[in-house]
């Protein structure tokens, strides 16, 4: 920890919202190495954590029944053509050994020893060497194994993993989920291999779905230290992504990015050639114009020109939504869309059903989400090729509540309060609870009052009933605590009352 005249408390919660997977480093930087290495490809990355998912769902399936995973359920989760394609991932995975799949049983590489037909494994130690503890077991949310699985780009998962490791912590004793960390973005360029200013701008993504929250710091702490960054633990795509916006550029700020290189991406593109400092260009230059210069949607031509994302008219009014132009505010507003979907119709790019409504909805999020340079590019390449089955369970979970909103007008549903703190016991009533679990232990049943008074005479039949009803409560208060928390794992998101209708598919997403 840096030491800095600012304090920056960290966050804890039993669990993060959703539940959790523990994955050591070790596995999640193997996970990314092989990759990397070209031993994988990114599918297989992103059907690796779907199958972490998978398993989680079934964490509190009882002990005589048998799980059933299908490739149906993972092509939910990933989305994409699936099929054939997510075979040829599995096997992949399998004949590496960082998976075992079968309909009845996933298993999972839990060392780099189980790693099978690598010989040279030097990059990977060189990538470790940074990290002090490998074998420490970090708490990814399962909201983030789903957003890793839903399609990101590499550089959003390696800036996840590197947040993960250096900003969340599981403590014991009680396990608790603790957030909070410093974290630069040169490191996670070191150690991923990934250019730095895709990292930032992939982190400007990540905050603005609310899944990273940035602290002010300092100019000079930051220099040193990078940001202090919290992962967020109450993050739920359903719940955050339908508020969110896409970062849009400032005033000077290009958005385009360096071409990634052939093998590593840690050098910087080279710089450009200019004069000598404090020498201006000595062409004649244009005189500025008295009004900004705005193109019509109509009229910019997105084969010579570069798209106008952002580009609003100089009455701050926007233009009328149409397919050969759609900027973010189409994406973000539900009447706009609605629009598109319209205009979509004319254009025989798909159905009027009230489905294809919530297809093209759902499509629409999944380009907000996996878009993260140009959310508006990849939805219209989606719906020109009519690639629905890039759409996944979590994309029309958040579709679907978009529309009823909009449609019926019904309030975001708050998130769940958390778990009241459990009673505190007084003096006497530790003591019954003490001298009870003793002589439960030596196999002695009976009233334990006669052995109490007989230690201390100052232990009354009055003090005693009074301290046995203060434990009888706060062992209610206890199990009732239980039962809300068990109930809270079964449905994550939502009231029980919302899954009435829903089919299996729906039912396991919410998982």
């Amino acid at each position: 920890m840096p030491s800095t005249t600012i304090a920056y408390a960290t966050r804890s919660a039993r669990k993060p919202h959703g539940g959790f997977v523990l994955l050591t480093v070790e596995i999640l930087c193997l996970l990314w190495w092989v990759y990397r290495q070209r031993y994988i490809q990114l599918r297989d990355l992103r059907v690796w954590l779907a199958c972490q998912e998978m398993v989680a769902r079934r964490c509190q399936l009882p002990p005589d029944k048998v799980p059933h995973y299908t490739l149906t359920e993972l092509h939910t989760l990933v989305g994409g053509v699936g099929g054939q394609h997510l075979r040829t991932s599995l096997h992949r995975l399998e004949g590496l050994g960082l998976l075992a799949w079968s309909s009845a049983r996933i298993t999972f590489a839990t060392a780099t020893a189980a790693l099978r037909g690598v010989p040279d494994r030097t990059s990977f130690t060189a990538m470790c060497a940074p990290l002090p503890n490998l074998h420490r077991r970090v708490p990814v949310p399962r909201p983030t194994l789903r957003l890793l699985a839903l399609g990101c780009r590499a550089t959003v998962i390696a800036t996840i993993l590197g947040h993960l490791i250096r900003c969340l912590y599981a403590h014991a004793r009680p396990l608790r989920c603790v957030s909070g960390g410093w974290c630069k973005a040169s490191w996670i360029a070191e150690v991923f291999q990934v250019d730095r200013r895709r990292i930032k701008a992939a982190r400007r993504h990540l905050a603005t779905l609310g899944w990273l929250e940035i602290a002010a710091v300092p100019q000079h702490t930051l220099n040193r230290w990078g940001s202090y960054v919290y992962v967020s633990l109450t993050w739920d795509r359903p719940t955050h992504a339908l508020g969110c916006r896409p970062s849009m550029p400032s005033a000077g700020e290009t958005t385009l990015l360096p071409p990634p290189p052939q093998f590593s991406t840690t050098t910087l593109p080279p710089l450009s050639l200019h004069k000598e400092p404090l020498q201006e260009p000595q062409h004649q230059q244009l005189a500025p114009r008295p009004h900004p210069l705005v193109l019509a949607p109509h009229t910019a031509s997105h084969a010579t020109s570069p798209p106008l994302h952002g580009l609003l008219p100089p009455d701050g009014a926007l233009p009328p939504p149409t397919l050969s132009h759609i900027v973010p505010a189409d994406l973000e507003d539900t009447a706009r869309l609605l629009t598109l979907f319209t205009q979509a119709q004319t254009q025989d790019l798909i159905g009027k059903s009230d489905s294809d409504r919530l297809t093209f909805c759902a499509l629409a999020e999944h380009a907000k989400v996996v878009g993260s340079a140009n959310p508006c590019g990849l939805f219209a390449a989606l719906l020109r090729r009519q690639h629905w089955h890039f759409v996944t369970d979590s994309d029309e979970d958040v579709a679907q509540a978009r529309l009823k909103a909009y449609l019926y007008g019904s309030a975001a549903r708050a998130a769940p309060p958390p778990p009241a703190a459990p009673p505190a016991l007084s003096p006497d009533a530790a003591i019954v609870r003490y001298v009870r679990t003793q002589v439960a232990r030596a196999g002695w049943q009976g009233d334990a009052f006669g052995l109490v008074s007989r230690g201390d005479p100052t232990w009354t039949r009055e003090r005693w009933e009074g301290a046995t009803a203060e434990l009888a409560q706060a062992q209610a208060a206890w199990q009732h605590a239980n039962t809300l928390n068990c109930l809270g794992d079964l449905t994550d998101v939502g009231d029980a009352l919302d899954r009435v209708g829903m089919s299996t598919a729906e039912e396991d997403s919410l998982a």
